[in-house]
């Protein structure tokens, strides 16, 4: 059992988080920087320190023990404080400094009204002593690193209930119903298609989208579960086999559309466009956050103005 907590003992933890969250030892290496003989070695020290056994590794894959689940559930509560006092230290100098986390949806960038490179640039510059780090995930499980404290910021479609979160819309996005080139669909001219073609088509469902204000639309669909419908990928996959009809961001399927691989349905009854939102803990932030969502809430209003007047 731990007694007093150590810096090593962070440090072991740390690496025990990591291969949670990767889901293995082969898994974390890339992550961790290590081989998974050294990952192995201080598993088992912290195992050792612990004194029982945190997880099953082997031919049958990784799990963890009923202890290690729940040491895992106090470890993400242990890093995320070690992480906001880390952050508020560094508040106390006039630099800037520490860490910023941000969580995106995948396939944001191909939005022409994403501007969050543009606000990295210019906070980049202003507080260069920032590590910023960045990971790709579905709405629901970034809401979840937001609200556990492993996400300072997360950028995506959210429905904007939550009390505990603030919420500062960004842009626009549209999506859209498509088909791909071998789909029986493809062909059909919209004006022939009726609401019975699209419900009885094999519609991958959207999951989590289906709660977002805007998403609801007034057609009947005959829907599909996948895992894929939070990875704008792997839809774009499986409609691109000419299987399925799926949800996918306009802006992200224009390119297959300009080589007549995908084709938009019915766009006067299947387009839905919501507002992409940062969120994050409605609790005093840490300054890098602070500054960050001021340039970011800037770079975006800039942007709509000058759409506005080009209009």
């Amino acid at each position: 059992m731990l007694g007093n907590l150590h810096d090593i003992d962070l440090k072991l933890l740390r690496v025990f988080h990591a291969i949670c969250e990767c889901g293995g030892f082969t898994q974390a290496q890339l992550r961790l920087g290590m081989s998974q003989a050294s990952i192995s070695t201080k598993m088992a020290r912290l195992e050792g320190r612990l004194g029982y056994r945190l997880c099953h590794r082997g031919n049958a894959g990784f799990s963890l023990t009923p202890e290690g689940t729940q040491l895992l559930r106090s470890t993400q509560r242990l890093l995320a404080a070690v992480d906001a006092f880390v952050d508020e230290a560094g508040d106390v100098g006039q630099q800037l400094s520490g860490e910023l986390n941000l969580g995106i949806i995948d396939n944001a960038v191909s939005n022409p009204d994403f501007r969050v490179a543009d606000a990295l640039e210019v906070f980049l510059a202003e507080a260069p002593g920032v590590s910023v780090n960045i990971s790709v995930g579905d709405p629901a499980d970034l809401e979840a690193q937001v609200l556990d404290g492993r996400l300072h910021l997360a950028i995506g479609l959210f429905n904007g209930s939550r009390q505990n979160l603030d919420y500062l819309p960004l842009y626009q996005t549209t999506h859209g119903l498509f088909c791909g080139r071998e789909h029986p669909l493809f062909a059909i001219e919209d004006e022939e298609l009726t609401e019975d073609d699209l419900h009885k088509a094999l519609c991958l469902d959207t999951g989590y989208l289906d709660t977002i204000e805007g998403f609801q639309r007034d057609i009947g669909l005959g829907q599909v579960k996948s895992d894929t419908h939070q990875n704008a990928e792997g839809v774009a996959l499986l409609v691109l086999s000419g299987r399925y009809v799926g949800n996918l961001p306009v802006s992200y399927a224009q390119r297959w559309v300009e080589q007549q691989r995908l084709r938009l349905l019915k766009p006067d009854v299947s387009l839905v466009t919501s507002t992409v939102t940062a969120i994050h803990r409605a609790q005093r932030p840490p300054a890098a956050l602070v500054r960050f969502l001021e340039v970011l809430r800037l770079q975006h209003e800039s942007a709509r103005s000058s759409s506005s007047q080009s209009l």
